[in-house]
């Protein structure tokens, strides 16, 4: 993992990464090279900078995509469950649903019925 912000310096870089990976501040800041007595006014301050909170936020963002599963791995996934017989029939079932669902296989029909009354009030 990089801090990809050329604005910041490298131990500025070094915080944003440890405050990836721990989310405290002032651990963050010990990490990076701050004192130990300044690390919580560091941290708060590190903090507030507009490019540091970027960098953290672009971190936060790559990480969560690389673990969120893709369709196409779901889908895998399910096709996997399906055919394997070593896995409960409800399951294997469970996992075809899913994939036909996703696929589009089934719709589903909903029918209504309005009644419209128009009154000439005219008359």
């Amino acid at each position: 993992m990089t801090v990809s912000s050329k604005k910041l310096t490298p131990r500025r870089q070094a915080f944003v990464l440890a405050y990836a990976e721990c989310g405290n501040g002032a651990a963050a800041a010990r990490k990076a090279g701050y004192t130990e007595n300044g690390a919580n006014r560091q941290a708060e301050y590190l903090l507030s900078i507009p490019d540091i909170q970027e960098a953290i936020r672009s971190i936060a963002l790559e990480n969560m995509k690389s673990s969120i599963a893709t369709a196409e791995e779901r889908q895998s996934f399910w096709s996997e469950t399906m055919r394997n017989d070593g896995v409960d029939m409800k399951d294997r079932l469970k996992a075809s649903e899913l994939l036909g669902k996703c696929q589009g296989d089934f719709i589903e029909r909903v029918q209504a019925r309005q009644e419209i009354i128009i009154r000439d009030e005219s008359e």
